[in-house]
């Protein structure tokens, strides 16, 4: 089941100052993160990034993640420090046609005739979270008002001390 982006994670998406990096694993479990400037939303909500090397583990990670119903994971960090972390499944891969010839065309005239585009992924959204620290702080705060860590009080006790 795919959600909808807000407005603030879309934006913070597109944003070409913001650092984008998507976490994939491998068959035997082992995680990769790479950072991905490609990475965007397209007019359907879905996140969209094009790999240029076809033997990379990147690669190698998505087309094991397509097969067997993996969940990939992408952080996307603003220029403001907000954190957003978004997790979802493979939708589709392109390799072939029109969208795929024109994005290895505008990807050969920015950066270079010797540069490829493996493919285009698409992956849906199932979860948006943000991970600026404030935010998770209070997020886990409100939901374990009485768990605190035991040196906070110690602090506490010890600034009422004095």
């Amino acid at each position: 089941m795919s959600i909808q982006l807000s407005d603030e994670v879309i934006n913070a998406i597109k944003d070409p100052q913001s650092v984008k990096v998507i976490a994939t694993i491998s068959k035997e479990g082992i995680p990769h993160v790479t950072a991905k400037g490609s990475l965007t939303v397209d007019d359907n909500g879905r996140i969209r990034f094009l790999e240029l090397l076809e033997k990379s583990q990147t690669q190698k990670n998505l087309v094991y993640s397509i097969w067997f119903d993996k969940i990939v994971a992408v952080n996307v960090i603003t220029q403001d420090k907000k954190s957003f972390q978004i997790k979802g499944k493979i939708y589709k891969t392109i390799n072939s046609g029109r969208e795929f010839q024109d994005a290895y065309v505008a990807t050969q005239e920015k950066y270079g005739y010797d540069i490829d585009v493996s493919a285009i992924w698409l992956v849906d959204v199932d979860e948006v979270t943000e991970e600026t620290f404030a935010a998770r702080r209070d997020e886990l705060e409100t939901k374990y008002p009485y768990e605190l860590h035991v040196d906070r009080l110690a602090k506490d006790e010890l600034r009422f001390a004095k």
